[in-house]
């Protein structure tokens, strides 16, 4: 058992660790910059009509689409730092997600911009009734709740004794840096799977290929809810207060919510997302006046 204890020390230090978080944002900045250029150099060939094959015009339709690549590197560091922050703080995990949801939201702004370039002239819309709108106001409120959340977000305190703390600590630097793993996995298998579907359509399917977020952000969530669900059940053996048990249930609800967001589309979409963040702002502010009236009830909640 301390051998697979000490292995996954090994492992975390190797994921976690403030150098690990580092190398992988410089390397997804070097990633992002080169998958930039590689785009907008396909775009460009396949313009001038040098491709032998067909490109799918959802990502070589219009110049927009380049922007979207770089977007995608940012959003899998933003998942890394997710899993990076889960050990140290539930409540600044929860706030990576809604990052995150923000974060895919003006990258779908991009793919729809592109849309309204293309039939700009045609018809007379209202702003409003373009597919982009839903995206930018979802990303907006979504940002206005983030601003909220940190600014409620309590600092940290020990509400344990140092030997349990020390404890709890390690076993989330576990859970995270297998969580890591499982990121990697997933991450490498979204890939495969989308890079499949381009070649296939390259080669004469005209199916269009999958949307990333279909695969791997649906995925990543869909595991990111039982890692929550295990550090909720495991935070009863050393948590006692009803303020953070009541808002660690929550924020497991919010993840749900979210998850279920991503097979949503428009307005839907936006609805559930909002809905997420605004439960987890009322979850914090709850958990603010649970705490403001134990100290004025006193520890045993007697009042003089």
């Amino acid at each position: 058992m301390n051998s697979i204890l000490q292995r996954l020390d090994r492992l975390s230090d190797l994921f976690l660790s403030p150098a690990a978080r580092k190398v992988v944002e410089h390397s997804l900045v070097r990633v992002s910059l080169t998958l930039f250029l590689l785009h907008a150099a396909v775009y460009a060939v396949h313009e001038l009509g040098w491709l032998p094959f067909q490109m799918p015009e959802s990502l070589f339709g219009h110049p927009l689409h380049i922007l979207y690549t770089p977007f995608s590197a940012i959003l899998v560091a933003e998942v890394y730092l997710l899993v990076y922050h889960l050990p140290s703080s539930f409540a600044r995990s929860m706030g990576k997600q809604l990052e995150i949801v923000s974060l895919i939201e003006i990258r779908s702004v991009f793919r729809d911009l592109s849309v309204l370039q293309e039939t700009a002239g045609k018809d007379t819309v209202m702003p409003w009734n373009d597919p982009f709108f839903p995206h930018i106001v979802g990303a907006v409120l979504l940002g206005a709740a983030l601003v909220g959340f940190y600014r409620i977000l309590p600092r940290r305190k020990a509400r344990m004794e140092e030997q349990e703390l020390a404890r709890f600590v390690r076993f989330k630097r576990h859970l995270a840096s297998l969580l890591c793993l499982v990121l990697g996995v997933m991450a490498l298998w979204g890939f495969g799977h989308w890079l499949t579907d381009l070649v296939s359509y390259a080669g004469g399917n005209r199916l269009e290929p999958i949307d990333p977020n279909s695969v791997f952000y649906s995925d990543f969530f869909t595991a990111l809810i039982f890692v929550d669900v295990i550090l909720l059940v495991t935070s009863l053996r050393y948590l006692s207060e009803y303020g953070l048990i009541l808002r660690n249930s929550g924020f497991v609800i919010a993840t749900i919510i979210l998850r279920l967001s991503f097979a949503l589309e428009g307005w839907s979409a936006v609805a559930h997302e909002v809905l997420a963040a605004v439960l987890a702002l009322v979850l914090l502010l709850l958990q603010a006046g649970l705490m403001w009236g134990t100290r004025r009830l006193g520890p045993e909640g007697e009042r003089e």
